[in-house]
């Protein structure tokens, strides 16, 4: 019963603060918070902590496949990238909506401001010459809050971004390291096949010649 009447009081006065427009703005700051730690959690699940271990065991299990199949090393290394593509774009599951709300927030702050001048102004206007000064500050005061609110917001996602984007490129180095190592196996298959593709590069070249 007491948390509902402290929810119902902190309601009022983000109303009273910043009218339904602040309401707004708390409800994109609960959906920053709650879409970074999805990501968050998304990333470490799919982040090889070992080469046998998550992804990593998807993506070895994925090219070992290929190769008992008979595909070319070409065709294995097409294949693995679209499955590395795959985890990462589920890995940045929640980075449209990040841009999203980085895009909105300040709008939505401005917007919020915009219509507390508005309401200042008819007041001081019903007013007439009775008019108080410091109600007018008071009121611009008020429609304030909620660009700063929009601001902090904004910085807030765009600093969750770019950490959570370190991540993924952090998750993608890890995967091509675990599909280099799947691929070519030992460090003299991996030599053979750099003279290989050296060849042929080679011979492409004396061909354009």
């Amino acid at each position: 019963m007491a948390f509902k009447q402290h929810l119902f009081e902190l309601w009022s006065l983000l109303i009273d603060m910043g009218g339904w427009t602040l309401v707004a703005l708390a409800a994109l700051s609960i959906l920053t918070v709650a879409t970074a730690l999805v990501s968050v959690v998304q990333i470490a699940m799919l982040q090889p902590h070992s080469y046998r271990s998550g992804a990593a065991q998807d993506l070895r299990y994925h090219i070992e496949k290929r190769k008992k199949a008979g595909a070319t090393r070409v065709q294995i290394e097409e294949s693995a990238t679209i499955v590395v593509r795959g985890f990462l774009r589920q890995a940045r599951t929640g980075f449209r909506l990040l841009e999203l709300i980085v895009t909105a927030a300040p709008l939505l702050g401005l917007l919020g401001t915009v219509l507390g001048m508005i309401d200042a102004f008819q007041a001081m206007q019903a007013a007439g010459d009775a008019v108080n000064p410091s109600d007018l500050a008071g009121g611009i005061w008020v429609a304030l809050i909620t660009t700063a609110a929009g601001m902090v917001i904004a910085l807030t996602a765009m600093i969750i971004h770019a950490l959570l984007d370190s991540l993924v490129e952090s998750l993608r180095y890890r995967l091509e390291c675990v599909a280099t190592d799947a691929l070519f196996g030992n460090g003299a298959e991996r030599s053979d096949y750099r003279s290989e593709t050296s060849a042929q590069n080679d011979v492409l070249k004396a061909g354009a010649e």
